[in-house]
């Protein structure tokens, strides 16, 4: 979301970012502030993708539509995690991802709220996507999304309590068996697939590439910003110093994983960073 921003700017749009909360929270009086009389738009991630702190989406609908500005949500973490209601929560136009879901890679999808009209950026066929993208559809990947949206949705109740349960096993036995850590994001209005930890006096890095050669796939931030070495901007939102920011790894979580999986994880990560901690310059426990 926030490369969409940059492009944005680069097209001669105004951008205005709004600061967070020590859990990531969007701060209401701040939004309200930042509003001014040529403002359009309004966007908020529904879940953030690296610390999974949940926004109030629908109480910043009701702000921006008090104010007369269209309301856009990044939904591709909330579908499957979250109920969304889009007529409930008041949402004008919500994106979705189909590979979150366990869908075809490189399929999404854009609701549009009846009503609300937008100007094509891919032009050819008029008739197309009823004027609003040209090109041919992917009609296999189309297909496979709203198979994997019916699926998410009919087991959304189940899979939310497995997710919370592990989850929760997870931070707990990552707290037995490893000193000197911190859980990033909001503790209850939270998703339950992802898990922010900070690892002090380590880098993330580090134990993002040891993990790997022990089959466990992590990483530092979110995918969009994989090549970045720079702390993590979530993070320097909230607050996090640098170098606590440099050692958060990100754990997400499927339904497929068991507790046995989990403990896997864990003994494995007591080993990284009980090695990693040995080598480093900087004594954990004096952060």
């Amino acid at each position: 979301m926030l490369h969409a921003c940059q492009q944005l700017e680069r097209e001669g749009f105004e951008v205005t970012y709004l600061p967070v909360d020590k859990y990531g929270l969007v701060d209401m009086a701040e939004l309200l502030h930042a509003i001014r009389k040529d403002t359009t738009l309004i966007s908020v991630m529904t879940v953030n993708n690296e610390v999974g702190t949940i926004q109030n989406i629908k109480a910043i609908a009701k702000i921006a539509h008090d104010y007369n500005i269209y309301f856009h949500t990044d939904a591709v973490q909330a579908i499957g995690c979250l109920k969304i209601d889009v007529q409930d929560m008041d949402i004008d136009l919500m994106s979705m991802s189909a590979h979150k879901i366990h869908g075809p890679k490189g399929v999404g999808a854009l609701y549009i709220k009846n009503g609300v009209r937008i100007d094509p950026i891919l032009f050819g066929g008029d008739s197309q996507e009823r004027g609003k993208r040209a090109g041919t559809e992917n009609i296999p990947g189309i297909a496979g999304f709203g198979k994997a949206i019916e699926i998410a949705t009919r087991n959304h109740i189940i899979n939310n309590k497995k997710l919370k349960n592990i989850r929760e096993y997870f931070i707990q036995k990552l707290k037995e068996k490893v000193d000197y850590i911190q859980i990033n994001g909001h503790p209850h209005q939270k998703s339950n697939a992802i898990v922010s930890v900070s690892f002090y006096g380590i880098e993330g890095e580090s134990i993002m590439m040891l993990l790997d050669l022990a089959g466990i796939c992590t990483s530092t931030a979110s995918a969009c910003t994989s090549k970045s070495l720079l702390p993590s901007h979530v993070l320097r939102a909230m607050g996090i110093p640098d170098e606590v920011a440099q050692g958060t790894v990100r754990f997400s979580f499927g339904t497929n994983i068991s507790k046995s999986d989990v403990d896997y994880v864990t003994d494995e990560i007591q080993k990284v960073v009980a090695k990693l901690r040995a080598i480093s310059p900087i004594q954990a426990g004096r952060m």
